[in-house]
């Protein structure tokens, strides 16, 4: 499928904490989860946030009115209602002890353009959710936008 280039997005969650602690203790790793079930570390920042940074690519398609299909390693889902995985992998045995999905499905074509056109990044702010949410609204907002350099 060829694509419209790439897009970077950035997830923050406040708390490495699974959502559903208190019900499954399971040691558990804490990331952003890519297609082949590996969990990709996030970058604690100076305000106790963790920050998931990924690159998706943007699917060419016929209907420019279509929602945006996006391509790469973090997408999961259909190709019209994407989205990706804050997961809390089990260490000592298979499988997780919860997942957190962002909708994908909230970023429309004028978001990504202009993420594209400044070099900025879209970013969603996941804390407080709790597990799944493939319905709940994710609030997607441009942030790290490059400043021109004067001539």
């Amino acid at each position: 499928m060829k694509d419209q280039g790439s897009l970077k997005l950035r997830l923050l969650r406040d708390d490495p904490v699974a959502p559903s602690a208190a019900d499954d203790p399971s040691p558990c790793r804490f990331g952003l989860q890519d297609n082949k079930e590996a969990l990709h570390d996030g970058v604690l920042r100076e305000d106790g946030v963790y920050a998931f940074d990924f690159t998706l690519r943007v699917a060419a398609t016929q209907d420019e009115t279509a929602p945006p299909v996006f391509l790469g390693p973090f997408a999961f889902g259909r190709p019209q209602d994407r989205f990706v995985y804050l997961s809390w992998q089990r260490t000592g045995s298979p499988g997780y002890v919860n997942r957190i999905k962002a909708r994908l499905a909230d970023i429309d074509r004028e978001m990504i353009r202009a993420a594209q056109e400044s070099g900025g990044v879209l970013e969603a702010d996941m804390s407080g959710r709790k597990a799944g949410g493939g319905k709940v609204p994710v609030v997607w907002r441009l942030v790290d936008i490059p400043e021109q350099e004067q001539e």
